[in-house]
C-alpha cells in the first residue's frame, strides 16, 4: 500500500508566497528601481547576482528569462495572488508620482483590487 504524505502541505504556501515575491521583484526591482516590499539587504544581494548574470550572459538573455519566469508564474499562481501583486506594483508606482502615507497606498490597493475583481 502507498504511504500517503500529509508533511508536504507547507510546500504550497511556500511556493505561492515565495512565486509571489520573485513576480514582484521581477515587476519592481529589476533594474535601478527599488522594490518596496523587499528589504534593501536583500534586494542588494539579488541585485549582486543578476549584476553577475548580466555579466556571464548578457542583458538581454537575463532579461528575456526574467520575462518567461514571469509569465509563467502568472499562469501558475492562482488569479487572485497575480491580480493583488499587479495592483501592488501600480500602487507603488502611483506612490512615487503622489505622496502616499501608507494607509492611503493600502487604501488604493483595497479600491484597485475590488474594481479588478468586479471588471
Amino acid at each position: 500500500m502507498a504511504k500517503k504524505n500529509d508533511d508536504l502541505w507547507w510546500k504550497v504556501p511556500l511556493f505561492i508566497i515565495g512565486g509571489a515575491a520573485i513576480l514582484y521583484y521581477a515587476q519592481a526591482g529589476r533594474g535601478e528601481d527599488n522594490a518596496a516590499l523587499i528589504p534593501d539587504s536583500l534586494e542588494e544581494r539579488i541585485d549582486l547576482v543578476i549584476a553577475r548574470l548580466n555579466r556571464q550572459f548578457g542583458q538581454g538573455w537575463v532579461n528575456w528569462s526574467f520575462d518567461m519566469l514571469s509569465s509563467y508564474l502568472k499562469h501558475t499562481l492562482p488569479p487572485p495572488v497575480v491580480t493583488l501583486v499587479g495592483v501592488i506594483y501600480q500602487v507603488e508606482l502611483m506612490a512615487r508620482q503622489v505622496r502616499m502615507t501608507s494607509l492611503q497606498k493600502r487604501q488604493a490597493a483595497a479600491t484597485q483590487a475590488r474594481l479588478r475583481r468586479l471588471s
